[in-house]
C-alpha cells in the first residue's frame, strides 16, 4: 500500500518582465527630463519648495512601487522553499502570514480545506489591494499638488496684473509710449509668474504619469501571482462535507467530520510505513 502524495510543488514565476519594463520607463523618463533640463530648470527655481516636495512625493511613489514587486519576489521565494523544506521553514512575508500560519499548524501533511483557502485567498488580496491603494494615493496626491501649484500661481499673479493695469494712468508730462513701456514691463514680468505656476503643474502632472505607469506593470506582478498561488491552493485544498452556507449548527459537524478525515488519513499513513517496515522484515 503506497502513501498518497499530500503535497504539490509550487509552480510561481518572478516577476523579471515587470521590473524591466518598470527600469525601462524611469530610464526613458530620466533621460527626457535629461535633454528638457536646460530650459526648465529655472523655471523649476522659481518656486524650490513646492516643486521640491512634489518631487520627493515622486521618489515615494517609485519606492513604493518597487516595493511591491519585490514583496512578490519574497513571497515567491517563501514559497518554494517551504515546499522544500517544510520542517525548517523561515521567516514568512507579511502578505503571505495567514498561509504561513495555517501551513505550519499542519505540519508535514500539507493540505488545507476550502473554507481556508478562501479565507486565505481574501486575506492575499485584501492585502495587495492595501499597496495598491497607497501608489494611487500618491498619483492623486502629485495631480493635487500640481494643481495647487496652478491655481497658487494664479492666485499671485491676478492681482499683481491688476495693480499694473491701473498703474498705466498717465501721469503729468508723460508720453504714450513711456504708458505702453511700463505696460510691457509689468505684463513681461506677470506673463514669467504665470510660467512658475504652471511649471509645478507639468512636474506634478508628469510625475503622475511615470508613477501611474509604474503601478499599473507593478499590478500586472501582483494578478499574476495572485493567480498562481490560487492555482498552487487549490491543488493542495482537500474537498471539505460544508459549503461555506451551511449553519451554525452544520458547521461544528463539518469541522468534526475534517478532523476524523484527518485520522484516517494518519492512520492511512500508519498503515502505509507498517506494510513497508514488513515488506522489509520479510525480504530479510
Amino acid at each position: 500500500m503506497d502513501k498518497p502524495d499530500l503535497s504539490a510543488d509550487p509552480h510561481f514565476s518572478q516577476p523579471v518582465r515587470q521590473i524591466a519594463l518598470m527600469l525601462a520607463v524611469l530610464v526613458l523618463s530620466a533621460l527626457g527630463g535629461f535633454m528638457a533640463l536646460p530650459r526648465v530648470l529655472p523655471i523649476f527655481e522659481s518656486n524650490p519648495y513646492l516643486n521640491g516636495f512634489i518631487f520627493l512625493v515622486f521618489l515615494l511613489g517609485v519606492v513604493a512601487c518597487f516595493w511591491q514587486v519585490a514583496q512578490l519576489i519574497v513571497s515567491v521565494r517563501w514559497i518554494e522553499y517551504f515546499a522544500a523544506d517544510r520542517e525548517k521553514g523561515a521567516k514568512a512575508p507579511q502578505m503571505l502570514a495567514p498561509l504561513a500560519t495555517l501551513l505550519r499548524s499542519r505540519g508535514k501533511r500539507m493540505q488545507i480545506n476550502t473554507t481556508s483557502t478562501r479565507s486565505i485567498l481574501e486575506s492575499v488580496a485584501q492585502r495587495i489591494d492595501e499597496e495598491r491603494e497607497i501608489t494611487r494615493y500618491i498619483v492623486s496626491l502629485l495631480i493635487f499638488l500640481g494643481l495647487l501649484g496652478t491655481f497658487y500661481g494664479l492666485a499671485t499673479t491676478v492681482p499683481a496684473l491688476v495693480e499694473t493695469i491701473r498703474s498705466l494712468v498717465p501721469q503729468e508730462g508723460e508720453s504714450g509710449v513711456e504708458v505702453f513701456s511700463r505696460l510691457m514691463e509689468g505684463l513681461q514680468e506677470q506673463l514669467g509668474g504665470m510660467g512658475v505656476a504652471f511649471a509645478s503643474s507639468l512636474l506634478g502632472l508628469a510625475g503622475s504619469l511615470i508613477v501611474g505607469l509604474l503601478e499599473l506593470f507593478a499590478g500586472h506582478g501582483q494578478n499574476r501571482f495572485y493567480r498562481e498561488l490560487e492555482e498552487w491552493l487549490s491543488s493542495i485544498t482537500r474537498l471539505g462535507f460544508s459549503d461555506g452556507e451551511s449553519s451554525g449548527e452544520m458547521s461544528g459537524a463539518a469541522i468534526a467530520l475534517d478532523a476524523m478525515a484527518d485520522q484516517m488519513e494518519e492512520l492511512q499513513g500508519l498503515f502505509a510505513r507498517a506494510e513497508i517496515g514488513r515488506s522489509e522484515v520479510d525480504g530479510r
